[in-house]
């Protein structure tokens, strides 16, 4: 497996760098310091405490009494942390061997105290950090009024979530969301947690429990400088607990409800319960296992709305019309012209459909664990082997609404890392188990009891009055004659095709995908600021990824003997300098990457923090950025029954003759055009022939370029200070960011028999009018490029209020506007997917009364328009504004090392949706009980 992870030189001098820098032996022999941590209120001794040495991997935490003991080679003097979460971090410089070295420790307000790493890659104050930056340390994790900890990320400032079903809820930030969200990137201990093959964001499906979650850092914005290519809306840095400084045996059990009230369910129970256990050995060795597992009935999506693009503006959700296309029907997608309007006029008509509840399972598993092996090897070198894996099964919408049935993705990672340094190689293991595609069912479905032509006839024969005791001229009684013996959902039959077609794997008679893709990764980064910290802190890195795609022609074009793999590698430089007494700090950067489908590309960033007074820093910035074009964008070849997905890259398309100045397409725009005017002829006497002709110059031809990398250029300017004696806390940003190349999708029309005439008039082009006006044409939904500059733009303000007595109050406000220009082209389908307002509200306190603690959140969102594939053609889905209310009540018991904690996400049980085809969401309520740290 890892053969692939160490093929450019870069790596092999890092591991040579890096195994040269850390060969000492763990001598026997050194400074001993020992002592006890109490509680400057309580004077108790303070448990799990972590003591380390500064600049050093060596360190230890205190007992259950408070009392340490820890033995280090380090040349003295050194500094001495002493470090806890709530708590005054204290410092103290060691000369000689101790034995007396009692440290009371006092809590103290977290606000603007946070350190913070994912803005530089670097430590640094969260009040200096050169970029915008949230941060959800362990104490926020463990209080957060949500069901679990990512779910409630969506409370922090500058960050969107969107819910295709339970077992998906995705992160974006600053625009341009989307059920895949391929310019976000997600991180869990270094690892990305994006699936490689199907471009799923897990999320927390195979991530982190909320029992082993350490801290959670949020960057929102460009971050290629630093992160790569797909860092281009933001980036989001999970860290667990490490076992050295959290020990024990921890626990969590917890039950809920949801669907109370709901239109589509009763009232169903929810389990969830998760174990996490870490021991070290003598500060050397140490080891933690996770297990979690959680089932729920998931939300509903049963909207039955029109989404056809040819008769949703005229018709609207009119049943009678023949050509319905439910939005969460599926099937219906098989579509012709049939000659039986005035005159035999072309008249479409659909196949009848299935409900989306018949053809996915809506009862939601997942079972994840993680392990993990830590060896210092030195004081100043440690190594360790990761392992993460997770199973599950959950609704997800990308394309198509698609079963993900016992989906697996696994990751394994060695790593090395010491103070100022780190190497890392791990692998991403993907298998889409049973997973399939609802749509393709339910077409299937319907083509295994009676083929589409012998449907489409006898529904024409019908209608026509061909057939004795049926109504003609009736769309319904024709229908019910050509529905005669469909399978019915419910009864044996259906269930023993469903079950069959779910799993053929060939989408002209099956509905199953397979994606067994592999990701290789290898990345480092030193830190030299030892040597250069006169002329600045110096930090330097590269990466090194490989993609093996493997879906066996299901989602890819990897057919037999066409297998397809895909390198890029990148290096950065980074340089930090203080000036002016450390008033102003510059960060500038330079990152080169390389895709093997791609011309190489140089990003840089640079910013300036100054400050103007204690507390007060004043932030500017200028980032670019690029993403390459995904797995997808360059090889998907899908046929997700409204269209067919095709990839951006020449080899994808070969053939097909879809791309280019010489295509033979047509834009889906002048097809809705041409349809709509020929239909208004039609019906003010024209005969629809000659409506045709008339109305053929209408369609345009289209003009499609292969895909390119996008790129951003993003300019931000903040402030953050505190105020009020340190009690509030101010953070004021603004962005504004121009997309050149900007990757979107195109949705074109090409005739089946007929050739694309081109010219400046559009002229000639007859006999591919009545291919359309036939239905005689296959739709695609090619991935392109913008062809004018795209901008967007936004800003943001957060309060954090430290009232007295514990109490605090916070909120945020983000606005957010899309630019596409004056003259932006409608089959052009940019999918900014945002609110333009939007804001949060929180009161907290964790200990009111008596080990009582409670948080209040509110949320409200702005209504915005929804685009994507999953409804080629429809750019004006609208999601309506909502507000949601998420509470908790916690109480401790000191005694039991226990919380009982009662609460509930959207507890007035307002049913939302935050994607248009995904479910609408409704309360959840839980009762939970966690016992930490046990066993220590």
């Amino acid at each position: 497996m890892f053969k692939h992870l160490l093929k450019p030189p870069l790596i092999l001098l890092l591991i040579t760098w890096l195994t040269s820098c850390g060969i000492e032996a763990f001598a026997q022999t050194g400074v001993t310091i020992t002592g006890r941590v109490t509680d400057a209120k309580t004077n108790e001794g303070l448990a799990g405490v972590n003591i380390h040495v500064k600049g050093r991997v060596i360190g230890t935490t205190s007992d259950n009494r408070g009392t340490y003991s820890l033995t280090t080679t380090t040349e003295i003097p050194f500094t001495l942390v002493f470090s806890y979460v709530g708590f005054q971090t204290q410092e103290f410089s060691i000369s000689s061997n101790r034995s007396d070295l009692n440290v009371v420790m006092s809590e103290v307000s977290a606000l603007g105290q946070e350190v913070v790493v994912t803005a530089s890659r670097v430590e640094e104050n969260i009040l200096r950090a050169p970029i915008s930056i949230e941060k959800m340390d362990i104490l926020a994790i463990r209080e957060t009024p949500a069901a679990n900890f990512y779910e409630g990320l969506q409370n922090l400032k500058s960050v969107d979530m969107i819910t295709s079903s339970m077992g998906f809820r995705i992160i974006n930030t600053r625009g341009f969301n989307s059920t895949t969200n391929p310019r976000f990137v997600q991180f869990i201990d270094g690892m990305d947690n994006q699936s490689p093959g199907l471009n799923i964001p897990i999320g927390n499906m195979v991530g982190l429990s909320d029992l082993d979650a350490h801290s959670v850092e949020i960057v929102p914005g460009a971050a290629s400088a630093l992160y790569g290519p797909n860092a281009f809306n933001g980036v989001l840095s999970m860290t667990s607990k490490s076992p050295f400084e959290f020990q024990g045996l921890s626990a969590m059990g917890r039950i809920g409800v949801n669907h109370i009230n709901s239109p589509n369910a009763d009232a169903s129970p929810m389990y969830e319960g998760m174990i996490r256990y870490a021991k070290a050995f003598r500060n050397r060795f140490a080891f933690k296992v996770n297990f979690s597992y959680s089932k729920a009935l998931d939300w509903h999506a049963s909207s039955t709305e029109n989404v056809d693009p040819f008769t949703r503006a005229t018709l609207g959700n009119d049943r009678s019309n023949p050509a319905y296309n439910g939005l969460n029907l599926y099937g219906d997608e098989a579509v012709t012209g049939l000659p039986i309007g005035p005159g035999g006029a072309s008249v479409r008509v659909a196949r009848t459909p299935y409900e989306e509840k018949y053809l996915v399972d809506y009862n939601t598993f997942n079972i994840k664990g993680d392990a993990a092996l830590h060896y210092r090897i030195t004081e100043g070198l440690e190594a360790i082997y990761q392992y993460r894996g997770g199973k599950g099964t959950a609704v997800y919408q990308g394309a198509n609404r698609y079963g993900i049935k016992d989906f697996i993705l696994q990751q394994h990672k060695v790593e090395l890392r010491g103070a100022n340094y780190f190497l890392r190689s791990y692998a991403t293991l993907e298998d889409a188990g049973n997973s399939y595609d609802s749509r393709f069912l339910a077409l299937n479905l319907n083509r295994t009891w009676k083929p589409d032509q012998q449907w489409f006839t006898e529904y024409a024969g019908a209608y026509l009055g061909g057939v004795p005791g049926v109504t003609p001229s009736n769309h319904d009684a024709a229908r019910a004659f050509a529905d005669r013996n469909r399978l019915l959902p419910g009864t044996p039959e259906f269930e023993k095709e469903k079950n069959r077609i779910a799993g053929e794997p060939d989408f002209r008679t099956g509905a199953q995908f397979i994606d067994a893709t592999r990701m290789y990764h290898t990345e480092g980064q030193y830190d030299f600021s030892k040597w250069t910290n006169k002329i600045a802190d110096v930090q330097v890195g590269g990466s090194y990824r490989l993609f093996d795609l493997n879906s066996e022609g299901t989602i890819f074009s990897d057919t037999t003997g066409n297998d397809i793999t895909i390198y890029e590698y990148g290096a950065y430089v980074q340089a930090i300098k203080n000036l002016m007494s450390d008033r102003l700090k510059i960060t500038t950067s330079l990152r080169f990457d390389k895709n093997e489908n791609f011309e190489g590309r140089l990003t840089p960033r640079a910013s300036a923090v100054f400050t103007l007074a204690e507390n007060h820093h004043l932030r500017a910035s200028f980032q670019t950025g690029f993403r390459n074009p995904t797995t997808q964008d360059q090889f998907i070849f899908l046929n997700v029954g409204q269209a067919i997905l095709v990839g951006g890259v020449p080899s994808n398309s070969q053939g097909l003759n879809l791309y280019g100045n010489n295509s033979n397409a047509v834009s889906l725009s002048s097809v809705q055009a041409f349809a709509a005017q020929v239909g208004a002829d039609v019906a003010g006497g024209t005969n629809s022939s000659r409506a045709v002709i008339q109305r053929a110059g209408l369609l345009r031809p289209a003009n499609v370029n292969y895909v390119k990398p996008e790129q951003i250029k993003a300019f931000e300017i903040g402030y953050k200070g505190l105020t009020l004696n340190k009690s509030l806390l101010f953070d004021l940003n603004y962005y504004y960011s121009s997309y050149n190349n900007f990757i979107l999708n195109y949705a074109v029309i090409q005739p089946r028999n007929s050739q694309v005439v081109r010219n400046e008039t559009n002229t000639g082009n007859e006999a591919v009018a009545f291919d359309v006006a036939t239905n005689n044409f296959q739709p695609y939904q090619l991935y392109s490029n913008a062809t004018q500059k795209v901008a967007a733009q936004g800003a943001s303000l957060g309060l954090t209020y430290s009232l007295p007595r514990g109490y605090t109050l916070s909120g945020n406000t983000n606005w957010n506007k899309l630019n596409l220009g004056e003259n932006h082209d409608p089959d052009q389908v940019p999918g900014f997917n945002t609110p333009e307002w939007k804001f949060n509200v929180t009161l907290a306190n964790r200990n009111f009364y008596k080990n009582a603690g409670f948080s209040v959140a509110y949320r409200w969102s702005d209504s915005y328009i929804w685009q994507s594939s999953f409804i080629p053609g429809i750019n004006n889905a609208e999601i309506p504004a909502y507000g949601t209310l998420d509470a908790q009540v916690s109480y401790k018991v000191p005694s039991l090392k226990s919380i009982f904690k009662l609460g509930g996400s959207n507890i007035t049980n307002n049913y939302y949706r935050t994607v248009y085809g995904g479910p609408y969401v409704g309360g959840v309520y839980y009762l939970s009980i966690t016992f930490d740290e046990l066993l220590k």
